[in-house]
């Protein structure tokens, strides 16, 4: 006789009520869409009137986005709601300006799809080592977040609408990631991450992109973005990136210009494309533009007791995209001068990078790290010396640039003229 176990449906029962009562309200931390505010872009600064911290956020209005509507405000939304919300609050700590931020916010603000973080100058002059210390604790922190440091008002960059872009956040992005694709005026720190990691290395200081505020103001001292501009179609991007921002550890002390930031890239293997523009041999008021496409470095650091020589190699190929002379010639004289021309103007954006960067004793180009990994022992040696070494450095550039196409059509185009009577 086979015996059935009566407890076995209770039990069953008994869990299918407790499951229920478990899970029928979801996750006992959730957290509703509805009760959010995403914040896309941040800003780091001082109070003006207490010289407290301060934090500026860009908040994204799922009210106004995606409507296909245009409305008045801070880049237009269906209903007249705008694209976005500016809010800011100040506090003794980073975290105290975060909740006082809260208190004005009718949602409990998310910064975990963070894409841009904005360091002003002064606050970058100050020291970043409050800021960045909060982000790496912080459990929101996105670290592929993008640093720049701005030159100018960062709550009117935060406040003015950009051509083509919803939000300032995501445009700065694509913004950046264009010009590192079609130009050489940023450097490669691209994230948060990358901060880190650069900060942690031995030998190496701290560069970072920069956005200089090209938006105007009105009479009354804000932002035009204020204003209805749906009928003008010609307003300005309001940020300029381009340049470096140099840094003495966690401290801004100078800048790069676009030349110098040029030089940087050529330097540290880090070019991908670039725009050169000369004059053809023979011929001073005509011109002709070549791109470069890539380069393969190489750095060689020698060691002589206290004396550091570094010898540059690069190696580039470059391409012709327009000519406004009578005739391109295609002889090897023409070639070689153009080759010669290109390897000449590397040569002076490297030495006009290097030539800062030694004035102002910043090894943003890590031949002090380089040391660190290809010569240990020495670098062991001269770790603690090494401010005073590196403005004694001696740098060898040696440049090989090579046009290796001249397009499709060889001659300009053929213009007939009838002969004046």
């Amino acid at each position: 006789m086979v015996r059935k176990n009566i407890f076995l449906p209770g039990l069953l029962l008994f869990c299918f009520f407790l499951n229920l009562l478990i899970f029928q309200a979801g996750c006992w931390d959730r957290r509703e869409p509805d009760f959010l505010g995403v914040v896309t872009a941040a800003a780091f600064d001082f109070e003006p009137q207490t010289g407290r911290l301060q934090v500026i956020a860009q908040v994204a209005n799922s009210l106004g986005i995606g409507t296909g509507e245009s409305g008045g405000g801070n880049g237009g939304g269906g209903s007249g709601k705008n694209l976005f919300w500016v809010v800011e609050a100040g506090g003794q700590t980073i975290y105290e300006a975060l909740k006082n931020i809260e208190r004005v916010s009718s949602r409990k603000l998310l910064w975990s799809h963070l894409e841009v973080v904005l360091f002003s100058e002064e606050m970058a002059r100050e020291g970043l080592l409050p800021i960045l210390d909060y982000i790496d604790r912080e459990r929101q922190a996105r670290l592929i977040a993008r640093p720049f440091v701005v030159q100018g008002d960062v709550r009117q960059l935060l406040e003015t609408e950009f051509p083509l872009e919803q939000l300032g956040g995501p445009a700065l992005i694509r913004q950046l990631l264009t010009i590192r694709m079609e130009t050489a005026f940023v450097p490669e720190v691209e994230s948060l991450r990358r901060l880190f990691s650069r900060l942690a290395k031995p030998g190496m200081e701290l560069i970072l992109p920069c956005i200089a505020v090209q938006a105007e103001k009105d009479e009354k001292g804000g932002p035009e973005s204020g204003k209805d501009t749906r009928d003008k179609t010609g307003e300005p991007n309001p940020a300029k990136l381009s340049g470096g921002a140099l840094f003495r550890g966690d401290k801004l002390v100078g800048f790069f210009n676009e030349k110098e930031t040029a030089g940087y890239l050529w330097l540290t293997n880090n070019i991908r494309r670039l725009t050169m523009v000369f004059n053809p041999p023979g011929e001073k008021d005509r011109h002709l533009t070549v791109e470069v496409f890539g380069a393969a470095v190489k750095l060689t650091p020698e060691v002589q007791g206290e004396q550091v020589r570094v010898h540059l190699t690069v190696h580039t190929k470059g391409r012709l995209q327009d000519f406004t002379g009578q005739k391109l010639p295609l002889a090897g004289d023409f070639k070689n001068s153009l080759n010669r021309r290109m390897a000449t103007v590397i040569q002076n954006q490297i030495g006009l990078a290097w030539q800062k960067a030694r004035e102002m004793n910043l090894d943003v180009f890590g031949i002090g790290h380089t040391l660190y990994q290809t010569k240990p022992q020495d670098w062991k040696r001269l770790e603690r010396k090494w401010a005073n070494i590196f403005p004694e450095v001696e740098l060898e550039v040696e440049v090989q640039a090579t046009i290796k196409s001249f397009g499709l059509v060889a001659d300009p185009i053929n213009i007939h003229r009838t002969p004046s009577w």
